[in-house]
């Protein structure tokens, strides 16, 4: 009997160790993809847009470096989670913006319409 309560403490303790393992390691890398697409008529654009995507503070400002593209619709990989500004440009026209959300472990799709 001793020697299952001892077994079974000693699986406890290494399961409760590769969790937290675990846990620790999700909790550095959560981020979520971001789709943008420019959209006209309700359709995807199919032509050059200008596309910068800045995370924005609480007050609004830009921080750190833009993700730019140069196509109508754009994909980010692995955002950060935060408040973003993302702002489309095709030619001849002005530009768009569009503010959004990010949260870890997420896949977003952002339409902006530039008619």
């Amino acid at each position: 009997m001793k020697y299952f309560i001892n077994v079974s403490l000693s699986m406890a303790l290494l399961f409760g160790l590769s969790g937290a393992v675990g846990a620790a390691w999700a909790g550095n890398n959560k981020v979520a993809e971001v789709r943008l697409v420019a959209t006209i008529n309700n359709s995807p654009a199919f032509q050059p847009v200008s596309w910068e995507v800045y995370r924005v503070d609480r007050a609004g400002v830009p921080t750190g470096l833009p993700h730019t593209s140069t196509r109508h619709s754009f994909t980010i990989g692995a955002l950060p989670p935060g408040r973003y500004t993302a702002v489309a440009k095709i030619k001849g026209q002005a530009a768009r913006k569009r503010d959004f959300f990010v949260m870890a472990d997420t896949t977003n799709r952002i339409n902006i319409p530039l008619d």
